[in-house]
């Protein structure tokens, strides 16, 4: 490169319009940053993660079911309180896919 490309104004505005594409680029590869773990969610953020209703959320919080913190008539889940709702969840689907033979099924049948 010579000292006249660099002076020159056109060539100057093309360097800066690459520089910005280039740095455009580079921001858009960059992972977000890492969520901020001691934030409090609320039922509609963890909503959009479960695919759960905020209603059956606060409402299996107030009978106890589900890890929760309460400020006033606010519910909020911490991420793990969002692990744990995602556990407690596998755990009970496991408990009603267990597996029963047709003779205990028939057993049971007999009996009501």
């Amino acid at each position: 490169m010579q000292t006249e490309d660099v002076k020159d104004p056109a060539r100057g505005s093309d360097v800066a319009a690459a520089i910005r594409e280039l740095a455009a680029a580079v921001r858009a590869t960059v992972p977000e940053p890492p969520a901020d773990p001691d934030a409090l969610l609320t039922a509609e953020e963890v909503e959009e993660l479960l695919q759960l209703s905020p209603r059956t959320l606060k409402d299996q919080a107030a009978a106890g079911v589900l890890p929760h913190h309460r400020f006033g008539k606010h519910y909020r889940f911490t991420r793990g309180d969002v692990a744990e709702i995602v556990r407690l969840s596998a755990a009970s689907v496991k408990a009603l896919r267990r597996r029963v033979s047709v003779a205990d099924a028939a057993q049971d049948f007999r009996a009501a």
